[in-house]
């Protein structure tokens, strides 16, 4: 056997028996050759009742939902260029009917190559549909016609039209324009030098012509989660129900202009027994599944050791919370802004840290950067977020109205906790009172829960 792809067709039918679908229901036009040199043999056999033996055994594997119709040229004329002929339209006749037809083809006159793909063309009903031709030749262009531009026009035609060429026992000058149409038609070239060869061609022709060339349809958009206010206290005019203060110091805290004002000057923290005017919220106000805690702020800081803690808080050994904090030193060596995400567990400590400003720690920013940072941080709006997926949860911390010089936006890596560590809780006041002076002032403006559903 003796059956060759043209570059353009190899790579056409790799990507349709990957990626494409089969399809029912194409419209093919098989266009045969029956010039003259149809006469020539091969192993003894006429080229056309070879042609005739191929259609045959093509016609038998021919899926029955595609409709097939067949184009002649050069059986009538020996010198008439228009001597083309629509053998069968579309599923007008059965394959009995064709195949004796074939029978009564004599090949005559000369190639009408681009006439007869143009004849083909006008046997399809719509252009909407899977529009195939198939040229089957063993000759060149005879008769002045450009059959590679007929090819692309018909191409252009609909989006599933294509048209293929089969060289049978074709030199090289037919072979390069039969590769040429196929090309222009966005279809495949396929070579057979002899009757194994045709009929192989002409089953892989036949089979490509009824594949269905578009890509997977596209996966479906998924749908943005949906987001529902479950919980808000805007601390107008006063705190809701739900808050408890833990080790209250009235001097120490405030409702005013609907504002949540926390003044501490101690220590304050998920893990330090003690805590002033620690806020917590009752653990029904959280939603079942994804959600946000979101705590809207501004702060004036300015121990050089404070501190604001946000998360969920069961006692100082069980907890998952997001500390904001501003580390300034008395060396300009161990200056540091940063939030973290920290779980303790039965004691055991987990924790993700991730810098604002400068290096982490020692070597962080100077002096000026801090105040620089503080005095901004004391102007803008904060917002400190929690968020649950699933049995994960990360922090966010988002300072400023979107001014590129004023803006800050981090966030921490993903912990994960099985089970959900107690209620909400609000802390703000020093992380660490050695050296520690001033008071942390906070301004709560709401605070807002969030569920999200997919």
């Amino acid at each position: 056997m003796n059956v060759k792809y043209s570059w353009y067709g190899l790579a056409l039918a790799t990507a349709m028996s990957t990626s494409a679908f089969a399809a029912s229901s194409a419209n093919i036009v098989y266009v045969l050759d029956a010039s003259n040199s149809m006469w020539g043999q091969i192993d003894g056999v006429a080229k056309i009742d070879t042609a005739r033996t191929a259609m045959r055994s093509m016609l038998d594997d021919l899926d029955p939902e595609s409709q097939l119709a067949l184009v002649a040229y050069g059986h009538r004329s020996q010198g008439d260029c228009n001597d083309i002929e629509v053998i069968a339209g579309l599923g007008e006749l059965e394959n009995q009917q064709i195949l004796d037809r074939l029978e009564g083809l004599t090949p005559t006159g000369k190639t009408p190559i681009s006439g007869a793909l143009a004849a083909a063309g006008g046997v399809f009903q719509t252009n909407d549909a899977i529009n195939q031709v198939v040229l089957i030749s063993d000759g060149i262009e005879t008769c002045g016609g450009n059959p590679c531009e007929t090819a692309k026009t018909l191409a252009a035609m609909g989006a599933e039209t294509k048209v293929h060429a089969v060289g049978f026992d074709v030199d090289a000058s037919a072979r390069e324009q039969l590769k040429c149409i196929a090309d222009a038609g966005r279809g495949i070239y396929l070579d057979a030098a002899d009757a194994r060869g045709l009929n192989s061609a002409l089953a892989e022709v036949t089979r490509v012509a009824q594949v269905v060339t578009r890509p997977e349809p596209p996966a479906p958009t998924p749908k943005a989660p949906v987001r529902v206010s479950a919980y808000l206290d805007d601390f107008d005019p006063d705190m809701a129900g739900d808050w408890t203060v833990n080790n209250p110091n009235p001097e120490g805290f405030i409702v005013e202009d609907s504002n949540l004002l926390i003044l501490n000057s101690g220590p304050a923290g998920f893990d330090i027994e003690g805590s002033e005017n620690f806020m917590t919220l009752d653990t029904s106000v959280l939603p079942q599944g994804d959600w946000d805690a979101t705590v809207t702020f501004a702060g004036e800081f300015k121990t050089g050791r404070d501190s604001l803690w946000f998360g969920l808080w069961k006692d100082k050994d069980n907890y998952l919370g997001a500390q904001f904090w501003a580390n300034r030193s008395r060396t300009n060596t161990c200056d540091s802004i940063g939030l973290s995400l920290k779980k303790k567990s039965s004691g055991t400590e987990t924790k993700f840290e991730t810098p604002l400003i400068g290096d982490f720690g020692c070597g962080g920013p100077t002096f000026e950067e801090y105040d620089t940072f503080m005095e901004r941080f004391a102007l803008e709006s904060a917002q400190l977020t929690l968020h649950k997926r699933g049995r994960s949860y990360y922090a966010t911390l988002d300072i400023g109205d979107g001014d590129q010089d004023t803006h800050f936006v981090m966030s921490t890596e993903k912990l994960t906790s099985l089970r959900s560590p107690g209620g909400l809780a609000l802390s703000v006041g020093v992380f660490n009172p050695e050296g520690a002076q001033g008071e942390a002032l906070l301004f709560v403006d709401k605070l807002e829960i969030t569920s999200i559903e997919n």
